[in-house]
């Protein structure tokens, strides 16, 4: 029977032992390693998809049939019971089968309308006479429109006071106004921010527009004054009377509008992907920075090739003039000056590097005995071995040569 140690003899146990040592990654450790992020990733993935489900579901902002705090849900309850029904259209086609001259149509979202759907708009509530209630637009919606008013300030939305005669505005007092600001050279501006109103009432032109729907939210109605002045605003035209009916703008995403017109591929993707690949980006940052590790100390490792030393003193020199480093240079031609003569003259190589820049111990020592032996100036020689560093590049050169000489 032989015997065999492992790892000698045996290209089995040899092979075994490289293996186990090897640093590639394995795919159990890369799964290991892995698995959480893909299993976060994987839930956010879920998250995204599930709430981009629930906003094609549900209906969005300002949508009268939406009960969540940016729909208007609760300002449709009060008009209805105040007998104005409100009746909700998807589309211009749609609007231009129901609208009348006792009807009041209200925009509350003009930036989702194309500019052919705007200027539709405006044809039908100018030909059927019919009122007029824009929410948020700016000059060039309004020019589709046909309503001669120009957008000159967003400001921020807050309680402002009315500032005006307007019997709604009075009625209401102070309200949740802003978002845009307008120079109205014709008609009654309220609600004002830094002197340009942010409500605007257009009697000759049946329109009333308001800088921001906020104060028409769920979130907001039942706050300051905007409950009285959103019902002022839906609920009476700007001639005094009581519209028939609201017919209320929603826009679908399936209408015919939309596939005439000319759309980028960001308009095509939905607001909910993009809202959910936001989220999968900053977790996966976060999830980065987490697992990030710190860099730790500076560990030596030998070289894979052997470096001859003419070489590497070639290098270090290069090293030291691309700096500057005159005073290092010096200082390491010294101490490799002082460790060679304190060999050769037998005095302790520890204590002359242990005190070497001190006045005494090892310094004297090697300085004495280097005199003894060579007969050189011991001042000169403790100059050259400890002096001060040189001051260019031609004083480093004297002192290496200085070095050489002192060989005993």
């Amino acid at each position: 029977m032989t015997l065999t140690q492992p790892g000698i003899g045996s290209g089995t146990d040899t092979t075994a032992a490289q293996a186990g040592t090897s640093t590639a990654p394995t795919g159990r450790r890369v799964w290991r390693q892995a698995r959480v992020p893909l299993a976060l990733l994987a839930v956010l993935v879920a998250a995204a998809t599930v709430t981009g489900l629930l906003q094609n579901t549900v209906s969005g902002a300002l949508d009268p049939r939406s009960p969540t705090p940016d729909g208007a849900l609760a300002v449709a309850t009060l008009l209805t019971a105040r007998d104005v029904p409100v009746r909700v259209v998807g589309d211009v086609p749609e609007l231009e089968d129901r609208i009348g001259a006792g009807a009041t149509v209200v925009v509350p979202q003009p930036y989702a309308l194309t500019p052919d759907e705007l200027e539709q708009i405006g044809d039908l509530v100018g030909a059927e006479r019919a009122a007029l209630v824009v929410v948020g637009a700016e000059t060039d919606a309004l020019d589709l429109l046909g309503l001669p008013v120009e957008s000159v300030d967003n400001p921020d939305v807050d309680v402002r006071n009315a500032a005006c005669n307007l019997p709604i505005a009075l009625r209401a007092g102070s309200a949740r106004t802003g978002g845009v600001a307008y120079d109205a050279g014709r008609g009654t501006g309220c609600y004002p921010s830094g002197g340009d109103p942010t409500l605007v009432s257009l009697p000759d032109d049946r329109a009333t527009l308001l800088g921001s729907g906020d104060l028409l939210t769920n979130d907001r109605l039942d706050q300051d004054g905007n409950a009285a002045l959103a019902l002022g605003v839906l609920a009476e035209r700007p001639d005094g009377s009581t519209p028939d009916e609201l017919l209320w703008l929603v826009p679908r995403q399936d209408r015919a509008a939309l596939a005439d017109a000319p759309q980028s591929l960001g308009d095509l993707v939905p607001d909910s992907v993009v809202f959910g690949l936001l989220q999968v980006g900053v977790a996966v940052v976060v999830l980065g920075l987490w697992r990030s590790r710190r860099l730790g100390r500076v560990v030596p490792e030998p070289l894979p090739v052997v470096v001859r030393g003419a070489e590497s003193v070639e290098g270090r020199a290069r090293l030291y003039r691309a700096s500057g480093a005159r005073e290092q240079a010096a200082e390491a031609l010294r101490a490799g000056a002082r460790e060679r003569l304190a060999r050769r003259l037998g005095l302790p190589v520890g204590e002359v590097r242990a005190v070497a820049g001190s006045v005494d111990g090892g310094r004297t020592a090697l300085v004495e005995t280097l005199a003894a032996r060579t007969g050189q100036d011991p001042l000169r020689m403790d100059g050259v071995l400890y002096g001060p560093p040189p001051t260019d590049d031609a004083a480093l050169v004297r002192l290496a040569d200085d070095l050489d000489g002192l060989d005993p």
